[in-house]
């Protein structure tokens, strides 16, 4: 069973999602389009997002492993 992400857990991956839109913007605020930005950041970001999940997830199976041992 998945448990709820904890507080710190889901302050970083805010920060992690909101870090790559934001500095794209700030770099090339000309160049870019809004919707390239997003297309990017999104790339960029969703390795780190599911290495995160991935993590959290891990976790939780030792856990369950440990438990019913």
């Amino acid at each position: 069973m998945r448990v709820k992400m904890s507080s710190r857990r889901a302050l970083i991956t805010a920060i992690i999602m909101s870090l790559t839109p934001t500095l794209l913007i700030a770099i090339s605020e000309e160049k870019l389009s809004f919707y390239l930005v997003l297309i990017v950041s999104t790339i960029i970001n969703w390795p780190i997002i599911r290495w995160l999940d991935d993590r959290q997830w891990y976790r939780e199976w030792e856990r369950e492993e440990i438990k019913n041992s």
